[in-house]
């Protein structure tokens, strides 16, 4: 079996979650090192995941891509940090596969793309919903013009995000870049993007801070460069979760969690609605981290990558723009 050299770069928060499923599933990584400036996230992080072996751990990822060399590195922290990682792991000849979002504008994100193709290194942006059988099917769906042309997309997520993130990185703007639009409400626009797959043409969005660094409540009106029009709801400080997407064709209806699963077309041309993927449909639903693997050792495409990263970073600039001119912003 063929082994990937693995480093993890950000050993706190969501990192878990990969690291559960390569343990379930993903037996071509082995973890050669952890980095994280809190030595203590990486150390409960052996321990947890790794208690057989003593993983060598850095405070210093550059440290760590220079002396365990690694093949693959997965990075795991504070937004804003991203582009350095992404870009000095690719540097250090690794594959990169990082959390959402990808980077925190849209010049970051071009360069990364490049840099990465030109070293012929493998870019995967973990958003997990991308990752399903639902998404695969959903944007066959919108292909092949089952619910007919796209007019009207509609992407809510409500959250009591103010709360649970108070006192961490995620509301300094110097480590998150924004507030809950780049944080929780980023799995709802990079599903949208990666749905609708066509760059933004203006923007207007209404942000309040409540008091905050960043924002926490918003609504963003858009136009797509196809004539599709959209609006997404980002609520931060409401006690509840909720999260939710639909896609308004000329003869049918699409209903999707931007995590994958829930899922629903009505039109009335239609004898029942769909409310599942087809048996036998050949996209199954796999973690990130095992599509990161298959994509390095040739056996998949990577089915979240940098084209993904740099709409939604185009999209966040002109957001984040209209919020601080007050105005409708256009794309260049």
């Amino acid at each position: 079996m063929d082994r990937i050299k693995l480093a993890i770069i950000g050993c706190g928060g969501f990192v878990k979650y990969h690291m559960r499923s390569i343990a379930a599933g993903v037996p071509e990584f082995q973890v050669v090192a952890l980095a994280d400036t809190n030595e203590d996230n990486a150390r409960r992080l052996r321990k947890e995941f790794l208690p057989r072996r003593r993983v060598p751990i850095f405070a210093d990822y550059r440290e760590m891509l220079a002396e365990a060399q690694p093949e693959a590195v997965i990075v795991s922290t504070p937004h804003t940090l991203h582009y350095r990682h992404c870009r000095d792991a690719i540097a250090a000849g690794a594959h990169v596969m990082v959390e959402k979002p990808m980077v925190i504008n849209s010049a970051q994100a071009k360069r990364l793309v490049r840099q990465a193709e030109k070293a012929h290194k493998t870019l995967v942006v973990a958003v997990q919903g991308m990752f399903t059988d639902t998404f695969a099917y959903a944007r066959k769906l919108l292909a092949d013009g089952t619910i007919g042309p796209l007019q009207i997309v509609t992407g809510m997520l409500a959250q009591g995000w103010m709360r649970i993130t108070a006192g961490t990185w995620r509301q300094r703007p110097g480590l998150s870049g924004g507030g809950q639009l780049y944080d929780s409400t980023a799995h709802v626009i990079s599903a949208m993007m990666y749905l609708v797959d066509t760059p933004v043409s203006k923007v207007f969005c209404w942000a309040d801070n409540k008091s905050r660094q960043v924002d926490i409540n918003a609504v963003a009106t858009l136009m797509f460069d196809n004539g599709t029009m959209a609006t997404i709801n980002s609520g931060g400080n409401c006690n509840t979760w909720f999260s939710h997407l639909v896609f308004q064709g000329e003869d049918a209806l699409m209903e999707i969690s931007p995590h994958g699963g829930s899922f629903r077309v009505t039109g009335k041309s239609f004898s029942r609605d769909i409310k599942a993927v087809p048996r036998g449909w050949p996209m199954k639903s796999v973690s990130p981290a095992r599509n990161f693997a298959d994509s390095i050792l040739g056996r998949a495409e990577p089915r979240c990558g940098g084209r993904l990263g740099i709409l939604v970073s185009e999209l966040m600039d002109l957001i984040y723009q209209s919020v601080r001119t007050g105005r409708t912003v256009r794309a260049k």
